[in-house]
């Protein structure tokens, strides 16, 4: 998951010269020392280099604990993990972004989809993760539920399209809990429930296909199969997991298996 909105906003604002500062409850820097931090923050993010963006944001977080910018530097820190493909760093971000602000939606379900993505069925830990990927998940669909107004920063127009994304994200990490409990009905109805948010995601779509192998609904995995093989922009990665699964769902009908 990508959540840009709270980064453009922080690249949007004037910290160099105070222009947004007269607003009520606008955030502020709150020393000359401050504010040249935080503008080495936004030169870092123009740059694009998820590195020197991660080391700017941990240079303010650590030197000015009481910043008004936590909340928006702890996601742009979450997210340029996420793109350096970071995931135990991106996890860090997520935890502490959840304390400073326990509503927070998109750190929810963003670990809740990392933890899920990252637990193995042998894991001694397994059902402490999975406890956690639905305490996680379930409590950001709540939230999702009854927010009808974008997270400060946020884009208004966009909100829509993040609010399925965000769903069917959440949805995708109780699908995989559900998965290595091996309950298979469950999972695919998770599955179902992320794709009527975002009908294109093809992992989620192969994740399904998985689910149905695994409740021996073999002429439904296959066709679930098909519709990946379908996808133009699916990556190849993925494509390769689909068929796997339809090559699993063909052999185990021919074979008669129930």
């Amino acid at each position: 998951m990508t959540i840009t909105s709270l980064r453009q906003a922080f690249l949007a604002t004037t910290v160099t010269c105070g222009l947004i500062y007269g607003q009520a409850k606008a955030p502020q820097p709150k020393s000359q020392k401050e504010r040249d931090a935080l503008v080495q923050v936004q030169t870092a993010a123009q740059s694009g280099n998820p590195d020197e963006e991660l080391k700017a944001i941990d240079l303010v977080l650590e030197n000015f604990d009481n910043t008004d910018y936590k909340v928006m530097l702890l996601t742009m820190g979450m997210e340029a993990a996420q793109r350096k493909g970071d995931a135990p760093r991106a996890s860090v971000y997520a935890d502490r972004l959840i304390e400073a602000d326990p509503n927070n939606i998109a750190a929810r379900v963003m670990q809740a989809e990392s933890i899920a993505q990252h637990t193995r069925e042998n894991d001694l830990d397994k059902e402490q993760s999975l406890k956690r990927v639905e305490e996680l998940a379930n409590k950001g669909l709540e939230l999702l539920k009854s927010s009808s107004t974008p997270p400060p920063g946020a884009n208004e127009a966009q909100w829509p399209e993040m609010k399925k994304q965000l769903t069917s994200e959440a949805h995708d990490a109780l699908g995989q809990a559900s998965d290595l409990r091996k309950n298979y009905l469950e999972a695919i109805k998770h599955y179902q429930e992320a794709l009527e948010a975002l009908p294109t995601s093809s992992v989620v779509t192969a994740r399904l296909a998985k689910a149905y192998v695994g409740n021996k609904q073999y002429d439904e995995a296959i066709s679930t199969a098909d519709k990946v093989a379908a996808m133009t922009d699916a990556p190849a990665v993925v494509k390769q997991f689909a068929q796997q699964q339809k090559d699993a769902a063909t052999k185990l009908k021919a074979s008669g298996a129930k």
